[in-house]
């Protein structure tokens, strides 16, 4: 029955796919977040839902009669020079190639997400659109499994929808921290008492499910957000009321585990699983020092001849305590070692360009919206803002996971382009009506 239900109202979704080409590409970002297959067993489960979004943006696009201008920016001109590079990588790689090339087209797939979205998203409810399906991805999976940990009295370990990147209970917790600030923009944006209700609703249950997660990651990730909110608050005293009603439900649903898994954090250094991620990031820093310009390739470090081969000269990092390497190879569990080790420091030098100009441009876009108006703050900045936290969430919390070629967070970048783009859009405008009152008041 689940099945019929659901590709009935995939069909229904084609149809509004065909019509708008931004309305097929927030169901691409939704699909490949969702993971439909996950919730499906019979027939359902056989159709391709990601592909056919992708498919009907891509032929949607093209046959566009009035296609939006797009002027390269510096950060999009970051993103192609960090593809490239991997591309570079990828045939140069230190691992199996065909392995490899499998890691390149898939995170190329992810770039095509970025690529149409700076290509199609320009007016405000094309950038909600796109939230609202991050929302109903992510954040409804979060909600789902905050229902389950609440009805099992915190005996629910959450963890993310099976043969997914975010399958792993960490890399779900980041993607949740993600989507909080997403929720509460539209939550800020929404008109429809029962929608804020809803948005409230699944701002609270993520929040309760990154805790769930028993990701230590994801902690981080929360305390980023809740501390930017209530210093940017201008209502600080409801702020903290509102987070420690949160917090209170959340102390009550907690096991004695979960307590004991955030001690750890104090105590990092002798903390063996810690420990084992500094050995992971010398292994990988070691790649990149031996191959400092195309690095091994994606997830070169984790074949373990590869690992046992670079653990040879562990030494030159002796100064920095850590175990011994092992034979086992192990992850990077840091979005940073893991493009200086998959990359080389030529492509962790891109993708630092990256993370730098996006955060420059959402500061950028932050401050022009808040001023232009006299103090009156736009959805604009609103987006800005959230778009920032979100982004910040993903800095600190991915410090610690292998999360450098998430999906959610290449989508963000191109959403930040894009706002960026209006943003110089509007500055241009802005000048030419001052230019022309300028040009009135004279004569």
């Amino acid at each position: 029955m689940r099945d019929i239900v659901f590709v009935a109202t995939f069909a229904i979704l084609v149809f509004f796919a065909i019509k708008r080409p931004f309305i097929a590409l927030s169901l691409w970002l939704w699909s490949g977040l969702f993971v439909p297959i996950h919730w499906l067993s019979g027939f359902g489960a056989s159709i391709s839902y990601n592909t056919t979004f992708a498919l009907l943006t891509m032929f949607g696009y093209l046959f566009m009669k009035d296609k939006p201008n797009l002027k390269v920016t510096g950060l999009f001109l970051c993103v192609f020079l960090f593809i490239f590079h991997t591309f570079l990588t990828t045939q140069f790689t230190l691992a199996y190639f065909e392995l490899v090339w499998l890691e390149w087209v898939k995170f190329f797939k992810i770039i095509l997400i970025f690529l149409f979205v700076c290509l199609l998203v320009r007016d405000k409810w094309h950038f909600d659109l796109l939230i609202w399906a991050v929302v109903l991805s992510v954040g409804f999976y979060g909600c789902v499994e905050a229902l389950k940990f609440i009805a099992s009295f915190g005996g629910h370990k959450i963890a993310g929808p099976n043969q997914h990147l975010l399958s792993d209970n960490n890399h779900l917790a980041v993607a949740l921290c993600m989507t909080i600030p997403l929720s509460i923009y539209l939550f800020y944006q929404e008109e429809n008492k029962f929608l804020k209700y809803v948005l409230g609703g699944i701002t609270a249950l993520c929040i309760l499910s990154v805790l769930g997660t028993h990701s230590r990651g994801g902690l981080l990730g929360l305390l980023i957000i809740g501390a930017y909110f209530w210093l940017r608050s201008n209502s600080k005293v409801f702020s903290l009321i509102a987070m420690c009603l949160v917090i209170s439900v959340a102390l009550f649903y907690l096991p004695d585990s979960w307590f004991d898994r955030m001690n750890t954090i104090e105590q990092a250094d002798q903390d063996s699983s810690f420990m084992h991620r500094v050995t992971s990031w010398k292994i990988h820093t070691l790649m990149a020092m031996e191959h400092p310009i195309l690095g091994g390739g994606f997830k070169a470090a984790q074949h373990a001849h590869l690992w046992q081969l670079t653990a040879i000269n562990i030494d030159v990092l002796s100064f920095i305590p850590s175990p011994e390497p092992g034979e086992k190879a192990y992850a990077a569990h840091s979005i940073y070692f893991q493009v200086i080790g998959d990359q080389g420091f030529v492509g962790f030098i891109i993708f630092a360009m990256i993370l730098i100009l996006t955060y420059l441009q959402l500061s950028r876009v932050e401050k022009f919206y808040f001023n232009r108006k006299e103090g009156v703050v736009s959805w604009e900045n609103d987006l800005a803002k959230m778009l920032k936290i979100s982004f910040l969430a993903f800095c600190s919390a991915g410090a610690a996971l292998s999360l450098a070629y998430l999906e959610l967070f290449w989508m963000l970048v191109g959403l930040t382009n894009s706002l960026y783009l209006k943003c110089l859009s509007d500055i241009r405008l802005n000048r030419k009506e001052e230019v022309y009152e300028k040009s009135f008041s004279s004569i």
